[in-house]
């Protein structure tokens, strides 16, 4: 665990110039948890330094023994910094801890795509992606009009196609909701009630699709496919969904 939550120390303190930041640092290296928990949750509502907070919000969790929790803090985070090395180390290390109690499905084609491709940028590197290219487009069909140039026209627009189709998939994906299982293990029932019959167990830091709510349950589907039931809320955390921004 020490290895892990070094990674973050260093990196939240050396930048540091936020006094909630700060503080909460001091009661982690305190061993004050919940008190630190508490401070990285208040830095939360400042954006600018939400990943800082998301992360140090992980490692408390660590601490804590909480690793379903901590994995969901990570994952939010990464989902603000895709190319943050320390947070996808930490997310390797907390999934090796949870060992092989989380329900693991093999991955369907669009989650792989994901994984390799959609996890890797953020929407607005997507999106600045495509405006390049399209300013390129633009450029290349003045060009073409003019010199009547048919391979740099098509070079052009195989790549605002590309942009196109990567802006739009990231944009469904980051409106789909996923969460992350943060208790011991819940039930996975058949409708959203304690009273309807479990159908299996699903174990901390099982990732999960969210397709419906009712009232304080939640319907999910496992990454990956499989049963499709209904979970308690506070048995989920949120890791993704909701808008780009």
């Amino acid at each position: 665990m020490l290895i892990a939550l070094s990674i973050l120390l260093s990196i939240s303190a050396s930048g540091a110039s936020n006094t909630i930041l700060e503080a909460g640092i001091n009661s982690f290296q305190q061993g004050k948890y919940d008190e630190a928990k508490q401070t990285f949750t208040n830095l939360m509502a400042d954006p600018a330094w939400r990943f800082a907070a998301l992360y140090n919000l992980g490692n408390t969790a660590v601490r804590q023994n909480h690793l379903g929790e901590a994995l969901g803090y990570y994952l939010r985070a990464l989902h603000r910094n895709p190319h943050d090395k320390d947070t996808q180390e930490n997310i390797k290390f907390v999934i090796s801890g949870l060992g092989g109690r989380r329900l693991v499905s093999p991955p369907s084609n669009y989650d792989i795509y994901r994984k390799e491709v959609l996890s890797r940028y953020t929407f607005a590197e997507s999106l600045g992606g495509l405006l390049l290219f399209s300013i390129f487009f633009l450029i290349s069909l003045k060009g073409f009009l003019k010199k009547r140039k048919l391979e740099s026209g098509a070079i052009s627009i195989v790549f605002l196609v590309l942009f196109a189709t990567l802006s739009i998939t990231k944009l469904i994906d980051t409106y789909s909701e996923r969460g992350v299982i943060i208790t011991d293990h819940v039930d996975l029932r058949s409708g959203p009630s304690e009273t309807n019959a479990s159908m299996m167990e699903v174990a901390e830091g099982s990732e999960m699709i969210i397709h419906d709510t009712d009232h304080d349950w939640v319907q999910v589907i496992p990454v990956g496919g499989g049963l499709m039931g209904w979970i308690p809320r506070t048995s989920l955390m949120l890791t993704s969904g909701g808008g780009p921004f």
